[in-house]
């Protein structure tokens, strides 16, 4: 008969399940695991992927492992960035290393812990139109656009709060975009004027997973080759499913003789004034940190992080291009984050999610894949290569920052 697991094992286990839970990358995973375990007396490794983790433990006393423990598995689905959870999670963690609890309560507690943030689902819908009128604003889109992408976006997220926490769903992202691709062209037939590629790709915002191809990148980066490979698979099986999603809609629309009812070079639309960008950038901010399930009470703090990182980019970028700007912004950022990390004791990742999610660059792979999917050859390529020098600019920033500034968790 074997022996139950010690609960210092345990807790590691469920630890290390919260944290997959809540979108935690691979490297952080791993180092905070290592730290928590030797606080307990143990040695850990950890060998971690999208889907899986693998955990083998041994105590330190225990040189000879005359007393092994099993290797514990844990299988989980790919889990989404929720930044709520995480610092949940992270008071955990500082608590247990502060001495404040002990083990058994920390267990007790991990047992108790939500994932959910509280909000209704109604307002966490909400959120994901609020997202994608601010892009169609920052996009340059017409009134009529910012308002086609956020209702659209508004709907796209009811459906996916709706079926995606349910089960597991295959094939929704290009479910999704097809959707938005037949309202959006359906909408263009009797109103002219209106940029279905803009409004399109601004309803799907949340979807486009630039923030996954980043994580990936930087996993790669850190040597977590199995995560990164499997995460950046992922990221790009995610796009190619939103183009084939766009390329339906389109065939059908165009089977249903659904074309523009003038030509949209001819057509005028009023639009935004350029202020307008302020208030866009405001609500935007506010629509990630609730779809990155940030808790009421730091809102302001994930808001703040990403003002200021849209501000820095378009000076940056106003400097020395767009490579230049997202490399520079990409680096304040991380220091910044890992700085105020340390004076408010909060994770990292509540103020760098938020600072990079307007710099990601899976909008870049969306217009590629759409246009080698609709056969539009002309800057395909130059799209897919912008997106590989922004995705290397914003990591190697990231890290950069991270080695000049370090921070005080690894969270």
């Amino acid at each position: 008969m074997s022996k139950p697991l010690p609960i210092e094992v345990r807790f590691l286990k469920r630890y290390a399940r919260r944290l997959h839970q809540a979108g935690t990358p691979a490297h952080q995973m791993e180092s905070m695991l290592t730290a928590i375990a030797e606080q307990l007396g143990y040695g850990c490794a950890v060998w971690s992927s999208p889907t899986a983790s693998f955990i083998s433990v041994h105590r330190l006393d225990d040189e000879d492992e005359l007393d092994p423990i099993p290797m514990q598995l844990i299988r989980t689905p790919p889990g989404q960035i929720n930044l709520g959870f995480t610092s949940d999670l992270y008071e955990l963690g500082e608590d247990l290393f502060e001495g404040r609890i002990g083990v058994e309560d920390a267990f007790s507690r991990l047992k108790s812990e939500d994932v959910n943030d509280g909000l209704p689902r109604w307002l966490r819908a909400l959120s994901w139109g609020l997202c994608s009128a601010g892009i169609a604003v920052l996009l340059g889109a017409s009134w009529l656009g910012v308002g086609v992408a956020g209702g659209i976006g508004t709907l796209l997220g009811a459906v996916f709060l709706g079926i995606g926490e349910r089960a597991n769903v295959g094939g929704l992202e290009a479910l999704a975009a097809l959707l938005a691709t037949l309202v959006v062209n359906a909408l263009q037939h009797v109103l002219p004027g209106l940029d279905a590629a803009t409004v399109i790709m601004s309803a799907l915002i949340v979807i486009v997973p630039g923030l996954s191809l980043t994580i990936a990148v930087t996993e790669l980066s850190t040597n977590h080759l199995s995560s990164g490979a499997a995460r950046l698979a992922g990221a790009v099986a995610v796009i190619f499913m939103l183009a084939l999603g766009v390329l339906l809609g389109t065939v059908i629309t165009g089977f249903l003789g659904w074309t523009p009812a003038t030509n949209v070079a001819e057509a005028t639309l009023p639009h935004p004034p350029d202020w307008f960008i302020v208030p866009a950038i405001l609500w935007s901010s506010l629509g990630f940190a609730m779809v990155f399930s940030v808790r009421p009470r730091q809102f302001a703090i994930a808001m703040v992080a990403a003002i200021a990182s849209y501000a820095l980019s378009r000076y940056a970028v106003s400097i020395g291009g767009l490579e230049f700007g997202v490399l520079v912004t990409a680096l304040l950022v991380a220091m910044g984050s890992n700085a105020c990390a340390r004076w408010l004791n909060v994770p990292a990742s509540l103020m760098r999610v938020p600072g990079i999610i307007l710099l990601v660059p899976g909008s870049l792979g969306y217009r590629a894949a759409t246009g080698a999917m609709l056969g539009q050859g002309t800057g395909v390529e130059d799209a897919f290569m912008l997106m590989v020098v922004v995705a290397t600019g914003l990591v190697g920033g990231l890290l950069i920052g991270s080695t000049l500034v370090p921070p005080r968790r690894y969270l």
